[in-house]
């Protein structure tokens, strides 16, 4: 047994500060010296172990298994949910959905506000819950340049959009495995989230017209905001309380736009909106609404595969007692488990620590991508696109 140790100098900035050499490392790594992100994050990992074995007295076999444990989790379901996702959109792009795609949310204006909350914002988010890891981003800035934005102004207006959604992304990751790490129940975080991520979300459509546009451009295109903030915020409240993190983004991206793009067929802004140097159309190829109603197939068929995982029905599967049990598996960290006291005051009285690697082949999030990725693949055919125009 060995008791964690919080204050090994006797002196809590001091020894805050020797914890937090390794944060400050792989921040230097990345900036200052421009290191790849693999070579940055594997010796961030080596400095860690070094930190906790040489000032806070960790055991040399703790401490690596508990590195162990976090590439474990770092792979399962983090990796497995983002390389099933990337998988998705490459079948969406290899097939041309995507091209069909991105000129069906492209073609509904041509105001630039209202492109900005079309695809920095909504589908922005969309992605957001569906990849995340950057992906987001440099397809929304790159689309947004397309359209005549300029292309470091797309890339800050989507990272700043990305702050409704960044909590929930790649299926609600950081919700999923934050809830683990604080031995929380994913719907118990997922709940807390309830009463601030959904009031920032409904702001954030707002703060993006005003940096493009000022005062005058939210006044102009208020009644667009709200729907697009009102249309998003209540749907991801809702899904964040009763289903899960899992669809928080998916299901508000796809509502929104959908509301924005059908409000737009009967409501113009008085002005229409573009910088100076963009080109005066923005029209893309047009496609009929079967070729888009395909083109949207891969998402449709990733959000009702996402939902069933999500019910409380096919989670209880995986119970204990459920039919599905058996499926997954607790694997205890050899040198780790219940081998580490933590003590007052992180918790009211000193107990061990559990050290479990959860392996849940069918029920993790990732193999609900699988499912879609496989049904996209035998009910979808390519969409033939004008010759010259590529993914």
């Amino acid at each position: 047994m060995w008791l964690q140790q919080y204050d090994p100098f006797g002196n809590e900035l001091i020894s805050a500060f020797i914890a937090f050499l390794p944060i400050l490392f792989f921040f230097l790594a990345l900036t200052k010296f421009r290191m790849k992100g693999i070579l940055a994050a594997f010796l961030t990992l080596c400095l860690s172990v070094a930190v906790s074995v040489l000032f806070f007295d960790m055991p040399l076999a703790q401490a690596l298994s508990a590195s162990a444990l976090g590439v474990a989790k770092g792979l399962w379901p983090i990796g497995y949910i983002v390389i099933m996702a990337v998988w998705l959109y490459k079948i969406a792009v290899r097939t041309g959905k995507f091209t069909v795609i991105r000129a069906s949310i492209a073609n509904i204006s041509e105001d630039q506000r209202l492109q900005l909350l079309l695809i920095g914002f909504s589908f922005n988010a969309f992605l957001e819950g569906a990849a995340g890891f950057g992906v987001p981003i440099a397809i929304s800035a790159a689309l947004l340049v397309e359209l005549g934005f300029r292309p470091l102004k797309a890339a800050a207006l989507c990272l700043i959009a990305n702050a409704a959604s960044g909590a929930f992304g790649a299926i609600g990751i950081p919700v999923i495995v934050g809830a683990q790490m604080g031995n929380l129940e994913t719907m118990e975080l997922s709940r807390m989230l309830a009463f601030t991520l959904p009031m920032i979300s409904f702001a954030i459509p707002f703060l993006l017209v005003f940096i493009l546009n000022g005062v005058k451009g939210i006044k102009e295109t208020l009644p667009a905001l709200l729907v697009v903030s009102g249309i998003y915020t209540g749907t991801q409240a809702f899904t964040i309380l009763f289903l899960g993190p899992e669809l928080a983004n998916i299901l508000a991206a796809l509502l929104s736009m959908a509301g924005l793009a059908l409000f737009l067929r009967k409501w113009k802004p008085k002005t229409i909106y573009r910088e100076g140097d963009a080109p005066e159309t923005t029209q893309m190829e047009t496609y009929s609404l079967k070729e888009i109603v395909k083109a949207w197939s891969p998402f449709y068929i990733l959000t009702a595969t996402i939902t069933i995982w999500s019910l409380p029905a096919f989670k209880a599967l995986f119970s204990e007692n459920g039919l599905l049990e058996n499926t997954t598996k607790m694997i205890p960290m050899p040198f780790l488990h219940e081998t580490i006291m933590k003590a007052p005051p992180i918790s009211p009285e000193t107990v061990a620590l559990d050290a479990l690697f959860k392996l849940d082949i069918i029920s993790a999030t990732g193999t609900a991508i699988l499912v879609a990725v496989l049904l996209t693949g035998l009910f979808s055919s390519a969409i033939t696109l004008p010759q010259g125009m590529n993914s």
